[in-house]
């Protein structure tokens, strides 16, 4: 059972300009953009930021290259364009990363066309990322022996989250923050009435129930929205449907380098094998389901080995026993106003839609995607000031920090007798995920948690700390991907991490 902190939510503020119902991806950067413009933002979310869709995520920032297929060219230059904001204003936290599509019989396409298309992804994304590449069948066992032999393959370039979606969605938590925001977790929305013009707004948490007022409402519950609409009484006409993914991290790394390998299973649809440190995470699947609330099953795991299996050469097959770690989660589609609630829903995409109520003062954001976040932000600006909210031009509410002092923090570990390799993990780590707060904790026992992870005792106290952590689950599964990458197992027979969390009153 995970024990919570003893942190209060006691905040003295009660009236605001925006509240946010939802602290995911959605959610995360309204408040920051909302915040940055002027306005005084409360956030809540019934269970810890960035804790369901966001934390069961495949870690990647993409432009869609699959919905070619689908002739929607705009959303893929949408996308890709975001995708190139993104790696632009996050060096360290979103890297480009190679895709490997390796064209067996499964692919839905040969050479000349994969070559084809990949080139065509590349022009339509503005030349954002490394030009792609074919090669021979060759070519391509050497550079990844776990694929099969005989089959060709095209390479093109997108980009992917080292730590996790989740890690990423709190830094504009904190950002807001930093601004003046109130953002508060495990707290929820039990009770709504607009009356004159004003929000009154009951929450719930642990330490009780009280009231507070806002002008406007955004509704950023993800998968929840239209729960969360019926609460408000401002209901949409876009709706949602669920589809179901599911990813397994296997306890060795099947790629050579530091490359994603992209496959197609027997239903020919893309799936793929990511590197994650010395790890390796499969998946997804795509199963339709009518309850958000979902778990990995046997079918699950039994189809995900499968196509593995199958799509690459591997002399050991992976097996059941070698799943550290498993992850669920549903992509929320939308059937907007103009669709046929008759709509193949594989056919979705994962577009956003907002939708504004003027005389509910509400604005709900339906589906979306990581990759499509700033725009969400910008959009939700401008439907605020629709809504009469004296929203300024944003302030920088994204972004990472100056990255000159990067090389003083590597001098700084060398000082203390860090090994040069374990050195530069714990350099890349503190720096992607703190930036120059990496100095505040940077001497405290540089010492990796799990060899090959880059995350220090003194980090992982520094988080506890500082990043609304109140439970195990929120400092080992979302705020730093350990539990991503180690088992549970491997997580209880580390004596000296299980002594540093009973200290840290978890």
């Amino acid at each position: 059972m995970l024990q919570k902190q003893t942190k209060s939510h006691n905040f003295e503020q009660n009236d605001f300009d925006v509240a946010i119902v939802g602290a995911g991806i959605n959610g995360a950067v309204a408040a920051a953009a909302a915040q940055a413009a002027g306005l005084r933002v409360l956030i809540i979310d019934r269970g810890d930021f960035a804790n369901f869709t966001s934390q069961e995520s495949s870690n990647l920032v993409w432009g869609g290259i699959k919905y070619l297929q689908t002739y929607e060219f705009a959303l893929v230059a949408k996308l890709c364009q975001a995708r190139n904001r993104l790696i632009r204003a996050y060096p360290n936290q979103i890297q480009e990363i190679g895709f490997l599509a390796s064209l067996g019989p499964n692919a839905p396409f040969g050479r000349l066309l994969g070559i084809f298309g990949t080139w065509f992804y590349w022009f339509i994304g503005t030349a954002g990322t490394t030009i792609p590449a074919s090669y021979s069948a060759k070519r391509a066992k050497s550079m990844e022996p776990a694929l099969k032999s005989g089959l060709k393959a095209v390479e093109y370039f997108d980009a992917y989250l080292p730590d996790n979606d989740s890690r990423f969605v709190y830094g504009f938590i904190k950002r807001a923050k930093k601004l003046g925001a109130t953002a508060l977790n495990y707290t929820e929305l039990v009770g709504a009435s607009h009356e004159s013009g004003r929000w009154s707004l009951e929450l719930s948490s642990a330490e009780g129930k009280r009231t507070v007022s806002a002008s406007a409402v955004i509704n950023a519950a993800g998968p929840f929205a239209q729960d969360v609409s019926q609460l408000l009484e401002s209901p949409t006409r876009a709706r949602l449907v669920f589809s179901k993914g599911v990813h397994f991290t296997i306890n060795r790394r099947l790629t050579s380098q530091n490359r994603v390998l992209a496959l197609w299973d027997e239903q020919k649809r893309l799936f793929y094998v990511l590197p994650m440190g010395d790890r390796s995470i499969i998946g997804t699947t795509d199963t339709r389901v009518d309850n958000p609330r979902t778990e990995p099953n046997d079918q699950d795991i039994d189809f995900v080995l499968k196509q593995v299996n199958d799509q690459l050469g591997l002399e050991q097959p992976i097996t059941r026993q070698e799943i550290i770690a498993s992850r669920s989660g549903v992509r929320p589609l939308v059937i907007d106003g103009k669709q046929s609630q008759n709509q193949d829903w594989h056919q979705l995409s994962r577009k956003h839609v907002i939708e504004a109520n003027p005389a509910k003062a509400s604005i709900t954001i339906l589906g979306g995607k990581l990759t499509d976040c700033l725009n969400v932000g910008a959009e939700v600006i401008a439907e605020l000031r629709g809504l009469g909210l004296q929203a300024k031009l944003p302030r920088k509410w994204f972004g990472e920090g100056s990255q000159a002092r990067r090389t003083e923090l590597d001098q700084i570990l060398e000082r203390q007798g860090v090994d040069a390799v374990v050195r530069t993990r714990l350099v890349e780590g503190m720096w992607r995920r703190h930036g120059e707060r990496a100095f505040e904790f940077a001497t405290d026992e540089p010492v990796e948690v799990f060899e090959g992870l880059g995350i220090s005792f003194g980090e992982l106290r520094y988080v506890a700390k500082t990043e609304d952590v109140l439970t195990r689950e929120d400092l080992l599964r979302r705020r730093l991907p350990i539990a991503m990458s180690r088992s549970a197992a491997e997580i209880a027979e580390n004596s000296k991490l299980q002594s540093a969390l009973v200290d840290m009153g978890l």
